[in-house]
């Protein structure tokens, strides 16, 4: 099978014809329909997670399942699917053992050893990609495979945040970053029945914020001297209720508590290399919570797709074939890149 693959760090992929992969008893192997390219494929390809080399990109796949491991119980032949990038866990490591005591089932999330795609082990931009089944979800068919890609990262990662926020109906919340990630953010937000601003310094996610049937309430530029005083007038109760920050600038990360009432919530989806900075008397004096969030689970990937489905959530995306992915690194890092990068095979 042809895949696309790095070779070195911070040189272009290469198309490669490759093995096609086994499976274990609980494993499917998926036809990739598209398979979407993210900041973490972009960290991976300059050397940020040290993974090993040659490596096949991408942890944002749905496509296909055309074989079935002797275990799977809950998946066939035919069925279209997302794949979510943990693979594997151990089940007898610390943190396995923990998250099944605690939620009474292991949480892949946090394993000491799992495999994950795109990043420590081969992923989804070739022909073929193998899913774990414990952590595959099914795609509505009114989801198209390029449409259906960025849900699998993106789309999870801002879905798992908007659930740590832990919202009251009907909050006010700014979603700050208006890209790939940005831009699912909003429109579940509203979905849910939540009043959005979206915040941006590019006229690309400024227009990303008010293309979809769900649009932000309101638009800000971040570079206004006002935009401070702006959300935080409209928000009402001395500020929002939380902050999504799908964002990894470090003085971005920073500003947002500014935006935050008392109690409010920061949650932190970018991954800068640099650390984190925080002014404390933001922090302190309002007590403010700031909270990571990884992805999502299993079941909150299956909640996401029903929103999805019932309402026609939708990503800007530019599709391109797998002899494209050479162009993807620089395609990523363009300023005026708007919305994801998705490959369609």
């Amino acid at each position: 099978m042809k895949a696309a693959r790095l070779v070195r760090y911070k040189t272009p992929y290469d198309i490669q014809e490759v093995d096609l992969p086994t499976l274990q008893e609980n494993d499917l192997l998926v036809q990739v329909g598209a398979a979407g390219y993210c900041h973490t494929d972009y960290q991976v390809y300059v050397g940020v997670y040290g993974s090993q080399c040659p490596l096949t990109p991408s942890h944002e796949p749905v496509g296909t399942v055309v074989q079935v491991g002797s275990a799977v119980q809950h998946f066939k032949r035919g069925d279209r699917v997302g794949v979510l990038l943990f693979r594997h866990a151990c089940g007898s490591c610390l943190a396995c053992r923990t998250t099944l005591a605690e939620q009474g089932r292991v949480d892949p999330r946090f394993c000491e050893t799992i495999s994950m795609a795109g990043i420590k082990d081969d992923g989804a931009m070739a022909e073929y990609i193998v899913a774990d089944a414990e952590n595959t979800v099914k795609l509505p068919d009114s989801v198209a495979f390029e449409q259906g890609a960025p849900l699998m990262c993106a789309g999870t990662t801002v879905w798992g945040g908007i659930e740590k926020a832990q919202l009251r109906p009907n909050s006010r919340v700014g979603v700050i970053g208006i890209g790939g990630l940005g831009s699912l953010a909003v429109q579940f937000l509203k979905a849910l029945g939540h009043q959005v601003v979206a915040v941006d310094n590019r006229q690309e996610g400024l227009d990303l914020a008010t293309e979809p049937s769900q649009k932000a309430d309101l638009v800000v530029d971040s570079r206004s001297d006002t935009a401070v005083d702006e959300i935080v007038h409209w928000a009402g109760h001395g500020g929002l209720a939380a902050v999504i920050v799908c964002t990894d600038n470090v003085s971005v990360n920073g500003w947002s508590l500014k935006l935050l009432a008392a109690h409010g919530k920061c949650i932190v989806l970018g991954l800068p290399v640099d650390p984190l900075q925080f002014n404390a008397f933001d922090l302190v004096f309002k007590e403010i919570a700031i909270i990571g969030s990884l992805v999502a689970t299993i079941e909150q990937a299956r909640d996401m797709m029903v929103v999805v489905d019932r309402f026609h959530i939708r990503s800007h995306v530019r599709t391109l074939r797998l002899e494209d992915a050479p162009n993807l690194p620089s395609l990523y890092m363009d300023p005026h890149l708007k919305g994801r990068l998705v490959v369609k095979f």
